[in-house]
């Protein structure tokens, strides 16, 4: 039954595990986020197909999921696609069962750019002021101005389409900006920061590894050296 209903629908990226972690069905689009062909991702695992922190967080999730038997429900991240482009997704994960005994793991994720875009006109003008000025102490009361929304419909409207509220989607485009000076600059960590509008390199690290698995000095260190420059 999952099989029918993501193959129905490629803009979704889906998959099922085993317990030992290995791959045995995979999507068209989980295959066009990696860079590979469906059938040649059967029989890997996280660590054969992401950056080493990347992979670790994602078994991480896997365990969790397995050992607690509690689903992992609408988990946003930022990820980087096959081409090297950044993409926000939404990501569930639930066990698989058979005669009451769990036997693998389904995992499903949406990309979110697709809703961005069709998102209500106010809150995208919202993301691109706070894209344009990512270092500046934005306020709720803000950004509700510039969507032409009061605070609560703001608040409304961002939890509808991206399942968030204002605030973490701050946080979010900081991060996302960051992903992108630290791959694609020499900048310093420090300065990186700042240029985000973090109170301070600490406060950076925390969240960045929160939302992302690894530090931003892990994650510059496994980004691919073609996107960097100057470092």
């Amino acid at each position: 039954m999952f099989i029918e209903l993501v193959e129905a629908m490629p803009q979704l990226m889906g998959s099922l595990k085993g317990l030992d972690g290995r791959y045995c069905y995979v999507n068209s689009g989980f295959g066009l986020r990696v860079g590979r062909e469906p059938s040649s991702i059967i029989g890997s695992t996280v660590h054969d197909l992401f950056a080493g922190d990347l992979a670790q967080s994602y078994a991480s999730q896997d365990e969790s999921v397995l050992t607690s038997g509690r689903p992992l429900s609408s988990h946003l991240e930022l990820i980087v696609r096959a081409d090297g482009s950044l993409g926000w997704y939404v990501t569930s994960k639930s066990t698989i069962e058979h005669a009451d005994e769990v036997i693998g793991l389904a995992a499903l994720s949406i990309d979110l750019n697709s809703q961005l875009q069709s998102a209500h006109a106010g809150l995208a003008a919202a993301i691109a002021a706070i894209r344009h000025e990512v270092d500046r102490p934005w306020r709720v009361a803000d950004l509700a101005r510039i969507a032409n929304l009061s605070p609560v419909q703001l608040e409304r409207q961002c939890r509808r389409t991206l399942g968030l509220p204002p605030r973490s989607l701050i946080q979010r485009l900081r991060l996302e900006h960051a992903v992108h000076l630290i791959t694609t600059t020499g900048a310093t960590l420090g300065e990186i920061a700042a240029a985000c509008g973090f109170y301070d390199q600490s406060s950076f690290t925390r969240q960045f590894r929160f939302v992302l698995g690894l530090t931003p000095g892990a994650y510059r260190t496994a980004a691919p050296r073609t996107q960097r420059s100057g470092g």
